[in-house]
């Protein structure tokens, strides 16, 4: 049965008992529904609004090593996450992509998260240097991947518009990135069209009941108004920054949450040349990066704890935007710089009162809401697999191992614009429901055009699966900050 929307609604008029619901269709739920289908259980996976809506469409979109983590001395989460990066490899096909990165340092500079004794113009190259061997060690790297040092000249042959003036040094490390909305989809379609699980979009849990040993969830469509009642023996809560549901909301995990705001500037204005830049310090004491996505560029992130929007559409504030723009000036001779899009995202975060959110630790963290019943928050998008498998240990006592995804090529290869064979494609296999989830999180149109995907909204709306739903996607754009 293919991964249509209509198609998994019948499916859970015909199946109302589960092994297992998880709720949230984010990157750790999608990864754990593959992962427990493909050990035999039978899997419904539901989210509120669309998959991927949350910070798993909003990301920086690396699937990075952590090398920032090393001055923390998070070495077993740097370790972890190079041995990702090789198992993610081999199981994400050509949704994982190999990507250089550059890291100049300057004088009077430095490089942010670096202790403050390693500030100092003659010892930042240096100490850099020394991470990068350890990161290069924590990884196992063969001779091609490790970092390399790179004179100034080729500095500049490589990236020309990079400012010149006061370069101390460049290294150029190895890393890896993604395009997280895809790879959610992906993990989702491999789910339901190999696996035979169930995945449906803008169903929310409306409450929860325990019943002897099992859970009953009441569920709501929010583009039907239909109701549904199903089973569940356990459940695995990944709502990223949202509470429980119903009755279980006051024993929610509690978290503090960041905005993360990033532009997309259209090609390749400052000349990376598909490598990435690590720009090394903030006004905020933090790091940023400039890097290449699917023919444009991408600058990011900020850390805020007042974000703009809600928390299903947060977006980019103008002083985040200013914030971007500044510190792509300050590092690149480019006088003005335009974009075409932006977007926000909110990370979940341990809630920690003692700290701000620019010094909380980025593990994850999973608690016991009841004995078959478990909340998974915080992370970062490498170590998804592992999370995933760390949450459905707790609830089975079974082996679980993520599949090598299937159909990634199909999703990556629509175009960024209007296509009617891709939006009848993507409303087949990758569970479209409203125009914006073509817009946004099946394509790139509305991040890589101009008038941001509105001037195809009506002909996209003229089709028939979108007839009998109540959606404003012109608002939702609005919504979204574009």
């Amino acid at each position: 049965m293919t991964f249509s929307r209509n198609n998994q609604i019948d499916k859970l008029k015909n199946n109302d008992e589960y092994d297992l619901l998880i709720i949230g269709g984010g990157i750790v739920g999608a990864a754990a529904q593959t992962i427990a289908s493909n050990a035999g259980l039978n899997v419904l996976l539901v989210d509120k609004n669309d998959f991927a809506s949350g910070a798993s469409s909003r990301s920086t979109k690396l699937l990075h090593g952590g090398i920032r983590y090393l001055p923390q001395l998070q070495f077993s989460l740097v370790k972890e996450s190079l041995n990702e990066q090789k198992i993610l490899k081999k199981r994400l096909g050509s949704l994982y992509r190999p990507l250089k990165l550059l890291s100049p340092i300057y004088d009077n500079d430095g490089f942010a998260d670096l202790p403050k004794i390693f500030q100092k113009n003659y010892i930042a190259p240096f100490a850099f240097k020394l991470g990068l061997l350890f990161y290069d060690f924590l990884g196992g790297r063969k001779k091609s991947e490790k970092h390399k040092n790179i004179s100034k000249k080729n500095t500049f042959d490589l990236f020309p518009k990079l400012k010149k003036a006061n370069l101390k040094k460049s290294f150029i490390f190895q890393d890896a990135q993604t395009d997280d909305s895809k790879l959610v989809l992906s993990l989702l379609r491999t789910a339901v069209e190999i696996n035979n699980s169930t995945a449906i979009n803008y169903l929310n849990v409306k409450n929860i009941t325990k019943k002897n040993k099992s859970y009953e969830i009441d569920l709501f469509c929010e583009l039907t108004g239909f109701e549904y009642i199903v089973s569940a023996k356990k459940i695995i809560a990944a709502l990223g920054v949202h509470n429980l549901p119903g009755d279980y909301k006051e024993v929610s995990t509690k978290l503090k949450m960041s905005g993360g705001a990033h532009l997309v500037l259209k090609g390749d204005p400052l000349e990376i040349n598909n490598n990435g830049v690590f720009l090394p310090r903030t006004e905020d004491e933090r790091v940023m990066f400039v890097l290449p996505w699917n023919g444009n560029t991408i600058v990011g992130t900020t850390d805020v704890e007042k974000f703009s929007g809600t928390k299903d559409n947060p977006y980019a504030s103008k002083d985040e935007i200013d914030y971007l723009v500044r510190h792509v000036k300050k590092y690149f001779d480019i006088e003005k710089l335009e974009y075409i899009s932006s977007w926000s995202g909110i990370r979940a975060l341990i809630d920690d009162k003692n700290n701000s959110t620019k010094k909380i630790m980025r593990g994850h963290f999973i608690e016991e809401i009841d004995k078959n019943f478990i909340q998974i928050a915080g992370g970062k998008l490498t170590g998804f697999r592992l999370i995933a498998i760390e949450a459905l240990s707790q609830l089975f006592n079974k082996k679980f191992e993520l599949q090598n995804i299937e159909y990634q090529d199909q999703i990556i290869n629509y175009q960024n614009y209007y296509s009617l064979s891709d939006l009848e494609h993507s409303i087949k296999h990758y569970c479209v429901a409203t125009p914006a989830d073509y817009l946004i999180r099946r394509t790139n149109i509305s991040w890589f055009s101009q008038d941001n995907g509105k001037s195809a909204i009506e002909e996209i709306e003229s089709h028939t699966i979108f007839k009998n739903i109540e959606f404003d996607s012109f608002e939702y754009l609005k919504k979204e900050g574009l």
